[in-house]
């Protein structure tokens, strides 16, 4: 039988939901190797996040993980593109650098390469970006690598919403249950590298993506990429 996926969770003893989901498509098809950011920024300001190999797309993702009830649960981020091959393997080499292990043989990649070695160099300038996006028993609190513009002050520069899973036996499942959610409230903090949304409707055990398409940096640059997906397993209660 399908059922969607809290369903599921709450029905069967001991199952246990994802930390993260990676939307399909829009985080990749085909997610590989994990590497922890340990290059003590010498990598930029991800030290303590997931990369994330993706095969198919030829690309690397980034998860920011926080613990909610003893409970890891966190946001995934679109961060690294273009790479010549399929992606299998990720290390941090001790210089602070990503060696990225790829091949496309017996599988189809957007890369063109059968296969490849390439590293990823900090060039010391972070891209603006959502660094980190935690949850609140109200809405969520965004963290950004440098500060927002008035911009980021307007509920009308994000969009919200979430959905979930079908659980069966099938391969893979589309998403369902999709709510939209209104974001009533925005307030940025002093130094505008936070911003907390008030959010009316979050739910438990379903993925919220977030678009902040109206964010740009106090200098005017656009978001590397605007939108986040966050696995919202447990809503905090402080």
């Amino acid at each position: 039988n399908k059922v969607p996926y809290p369903e599921a969770v709450r029905a069967v003893p001991g199952m246990r939901p994802p930390a993260v989901w990676l939307p399909y498509n829009k985080m990749g098809r085909s997610g590989a190797d994990l590497a922890l950011c340990n290059a003590s920024g010498r990598f930029g300001p991800f030290d303590g996040q997931l990369m994330v190999a993706e095969f198919t797309d030829a690309k690397v993702s980034r998860v920011f993980l926080e613990k909610v009830d003893g409970e890891y649960q966190g946001a995934a981020f679109p961060f690294l593109s273009g790479f010549a091959s399929g992606i299998v393997r990720l290390l941090f080499a001790s210089d602070g650098s990503l060696l990225v292990g790829m091949t496309s043989r017996g599988w189809s990649s957007l890369g063109t390469k059968s296969y490849g070695l390439q590293r990823v160099r900090w060039n010391g300038v972070a891209p603006f970006a959502m660094l980190a996006m935690r949850a609140r028993p109200d809405g969520f609190e965004l963290t950004f690598t440098e500060p927002v513009g008035s911009g980021a002050d307007d509920t009308g520069s994000y969009s919200l919403k979430s959905y979930t899973y079908l659980y069966s036996s099938a391969y893979g499942s589309d998403e369902i249950n999709i709510q939209p959610l209104k974001i009533r409230n925005v307030v940025t903090s002093e130094d505008r590298l936070r911003v907390r949304l008030t959010v009316d409707g979050l739910r438990e055990l379903h993925v919220h993506e977030l678009r902040a398409p109206g964010v740009t940096s106090s200098s005017g640059r656009p978001l590397d990429h605007p939108d986040a997906y966050y696995t919202l397993n447990r809503i905090p209660k402080d």
